[in-house]
């Protein structure tokens, strides 16, 4: 008769056989979940200002067992200062302009957002955990966010001053 036990840190099987048992301990993997998108000029509505060309890099990944969101973003050609960046959502791709922010890359604690207001190019990271107890803004929290990454609802982009409405960005979407 086996009898499983499971654990956060491990799981346990106790197996007994012809009056012997014998105990296994194996390690609980996390589940990583990568995402990665290509931000461009193309895909922010066609309202821009000056040509730009600019493009930028968005990778992330989420343990779905410790809730830990991570994001590195990088970025260069952009027409002019950087002077914001976030994630956006709900945002079914193809169906709307724009959506509400959710994420801020420049007051999200701990986080790093390179280039912000003196440059045209730059990097940017930060690390969350996207829990129920996590406010991410007035009306998201942490597990919201983190549901609408797993859907596919959400895109990241950088703001400049020429194209304060958003220069560069892309749909956040899972790598394989």
């Amino acid at each position: 008769m086996r009898t499983p036990v499971l654990t956060l840190a491990a799981a346990v099987v106790v197996a007994t056989a012809c009056g012997n048992s014998d105990t296994t301990t194996t390690p609980v993997v996390s589940k990583i979940i990568n995402f990665t998108v290509n931000m461009t000029p193309a895909n922010e509505p066609p309202t821009l200002v000056g040509n730009p060309t600019g493009s930028g890099v968005f990778k992330a990944t989420l343990d779905t067992s410790t809730n830990v969101f991570s994001y590195t973003i990088t970025y260069s050609g952009l027409t002019s200062n950087i002077n914001n960046g976030h994630i956006h959502g709900p945002f079914p791709s193809g169906t709307a302009a724009t959506a509400g922010v959710i994420l801020n890359f420049n007051t999200l604690p701990g986080a790093t957002f390179g280039g912000f207001g003196t440059a045209t190019s730059g990097t940017a990271t930060g690390t969350v955990t996207l829990n129920a107890a996590t406010t991410i803004s007035a009306t998201v929290n942490g597990d919201s966010l983190k549901k609408l990454l797993l859907a596919g609802l959400t895109y990241a982009n950088i703001h400049t001053v020429s194209n304060p409405g958003g220069e560069i960005r892309g749909q956040i979407v899972r790598t394989p």
